[in-house]
């Protein structure tokens, strides 16, 4: 970038000097060459702007203005958690995992789930629900319980299996297991998703003007996106695999969750996000949620729904931007406050 601009200054220098020089029929290009340059000095700007001063998320992450919010905002702050020389999670936390207890009474939870919990798109960590909870739980109850938020972007049930299994298996202190729904984690029981976001990877840019800036890259993917079945249809797509095999394969795991928390004799709850850029009376997955309530029921494990939590604040905007559909801290306000009051009131 410092050699662009480099380049336009030296530019305009030799425009300018030229200009007063050449006879006046070679003048015309000398201006059409000056006013190239203002085209090029006012994308740049745009550039510019998009460099250093537009700093925001998409849902998806694929521009490179999302990946650098995410170097800027999350990366600095991320935790590394070690169970053994060979595994271990990166998790965005203000306090490590207690390793112990901090006395008797004292009941420590954890939360799992995807980027809806991990907080994309929320700058500070204290915006979060699960760090918002933590400060209101501590100032009404001081050292009654240690709220941990143990989630991660694009992860899914197996992973959150396995994360359980090495939190009981190192006796971490858990009691109380909260799993945070996002509705797409279903995804992962469907054979396409294997490739999805392999397939997903061949629609990056290969020209550089595309690849290797912010402004033209962002604009290069919002076009995309309207072309790409992958992206456009996405919600559809997750839509239908609650009608098929993978809700089946996804309540089997969900299962597999419970039994591994029951037999460390920690209590596992759930909590069901809706999908807030489409959350309507038109709500296409408004059945879906049922199907997670029996799912509870059955089984006797509590839920919670934030459908009648976020649905009446939906016009006020509780999505991180247009193109990124993740619960911004308004969003996260509402539902913190939610939980504590219909899952710590006891």
């Amino acid at each position: 970038m410092l050699a662009w601009l480099a380049a336009g200054a030296c530019s305009l220098v030799i425009l300018v000097r030229r200009r007063r020089r050449v006879s006046s029929r070679a003048r015309r290009w000398v201006h059409a060459g000056l006013s190239a340059w203002m085209v090029l000095s006012g994308l740049t700007g745009v550039e510019l702007y998009y460099a250093l001063l537009y700093d925001t998320t998409d849902s998806f992450s694929m521009t490179n203005v999302s990946k650098k919010w995410f170097a800027m905002h999350v990366k600095p702050g991320e935790r590394e958690l070690r169970f053994n020389t060979r595994s271990g999670i990166l998790y965005r936390e203000d306090h490590d995992l207690p390793a112990t207890r901090g006395d008797e009474d004292q009941r420590h939870v954890v939360f799992v789930g995807d980027s809806f919990t991990y907080g994309h798109g929320v700058k500070r960590t204290g915006d979060r629900f699960t760090n918002r909870l933590a400060m209101s739980l501590e100032a009404t109850r001081p050292g009654r319980y240690t709220i941990t938020n143990l989630s991660n972007a694009g992860r899914d049930l197996y992973w959150v299996h396995r994360l359980l299994e090495e939190l009981f298996a190192g006796k971490y202190p858990v009691d109380r297991v909260i799993y945070v729904v996002c509705l797409n984690d279903i995804e992962t029981f469907h054979p396409r998703h294997k490739t999805y976001y392999t397939d997903l990877a061949r629609h990056a840019p290969k020209f550089f003007l595309w690849r290797d800036t912010y402004f033209f890259n962002l604009m290069y993917f919002r076009l995309r996106q309207f072309a790409i079945p992958d992206i456009r249809d996405y919600y559809r797509f997750v839509r239908e695999y609650y009608d098929g095999q993978p809700w089946q394969d996804m309540q089997d795991r969900l299962d597999d969750v419970l039994a591994l928390c029951q037999r460390h004799e920690a209590r596992l709850e759930v909590i069901v996000f809706p999908f807030l850029h489409n959350l309507g009376p038109d709500y296409p997955f408004r059945d879906v949620h049922d199907q997670f309530a029996e799912w509870g029921k059955d089984r006797e494990v509590r839920l919670l729904d934030l459908i009648k939590t976020l649905q009446p604040h939906v016009s006020s905007g509780l999505t991180v931007n247009a193109y990124d559909a993740h619960p911004n801290e308004r969003a996260h306000a509402l539902v913190a406050e939610t939980i504590e009051r219909a899952l710590f009131a006891d």
